[in-house]
């Protein structure tokens, strides 16, 4: 899984990527993260996108199902997606990075690793989707 993840990172602007459980457990990263980083990202990005799930009722009545989030912060981007049931995809691009392009290299990286990447929550609770 990691030469995906590599390849990912390699795209113009592309920074580090991180496939991730929904419970925040990190399962494959890309070259040059560290462990201890993986782990801190995954844990973050997890509760992330659990945390924006609430806004479901504020985009659309009667909610709408989480596929992905961007955060800009002043030297880049942290974009979180979907990449198949109970896992998620993070990555990290710089500014000058082209968004609409990187999102769509990523949803077709999430493609990639397919279903057979299914994570089964340890908790219930932990995959609201």
């Amino acid at each position: 899984m990691s030469w995906v993840l590599d390849e990912l990172a390699s795209a113009p602007g592309a920074r580090h990527a991180v496939l991730l459980s929904a419970d925040g457990l990190q399962t494959a990263t890309s070259k040059g993260v560290d462990r201890d980083v993986a782990n801190h990202v995954a844990a973050m990005a997890s509760g992330m996108q659990s945390l924006s799930r609430n806004g479901a009722e504020f985009v659309a009545s009667g909610g709408s199902p989480w596929e992905q989030m961007m955060v800009g912060y002043k030297d880049g981007f942290l974009f979180i997606i979907t990449a198949a049931e109970g896992a998620f995809l993070a990555a990290s691009a710089s500014c000058g990075v082209d968004v609409a392009a990187f999102s769509y290299q990523m949803a077709t990286t999430g493609k990639r690793l397919g279903p057979e990447l299914a994570v089964t929550p340890r908790h219930p609770q932990a995959e609201r989707a």
